[in-house]
């Protein structure tokens, strides 16, 4: 029985470790831009003395998040194999696709990893991919966000932001 439990031990952290930790070889190349930023950053920026503003709100929602990683690159081959990495990515991780958007030379695909509360996600992968335009060079981005993610806080937030006048 212990090595039964063992084994599932293995093979679920296995899994959990291939999602979080795919996209880290990126890190090491030359021709990918990184951010990470991690939980202790998160709690950090929630310590200031304005955290109770209106823009801090972002990061006091942030309170369950582990990890904001991004990786951009303009190399076309880092590019195509940071697709077939997300692609892996959704298909290994069971993810659900939120939405897909279309404009112009650009392509936004955001996908989620539900949880049991319908409310709650616990990872967010985006890949943004913009094609040759006149001025602008092609790119591609991932954006993987993970840990507690509470989608009405999300979307009260989007709300709060579009209802800003624009500048």
């Amino acid at each position: 029985m212990k090595k039964v439990i063992l084994i599932l031990a293995v093979v679920f952290t296995s899994n959990v470790m291939f999602a979080q930790g795919m996209f880290d070889k990126l890190e090491d190349l030359d021709d990918v831009s990184t951010v990470v930023v991690t939980k202790d950053a998160f709690e950090l920026l929630r310590k200031f003395p304005d955290a109770n503003s209106k823009d801090m709100k972002v990061f006091n929602t942030a309170k369950g998040l582990q990890e904001l990683k991004v990786f951009s690159t303009e190399n076309m081959s880092i590019a195509s194999d940071m697709e077939k990495m997300v692609n892996a990515a959704i298909k290994k991780g069971d993810m659900t696709q939120l939405m897909r958007v279309k404009d112009k030379g650009s392509r936004v695909k955001i996908y989620i990893k539900a949880t049991k509360n319908k409310d709650i996600v616990s990872e967010v992968l985006m890949f943004v991919k913009n094609k040759d335009e006149k001025d602008d060079k092609p790119s591609s981005t991932v954006i993987s966000l993970i840990g507690e993610i509470n989608m009405n806080e999300l979307a009260e937030i989007a709300n709060d932001y579009d209802k800003k006048p624009k500048e």
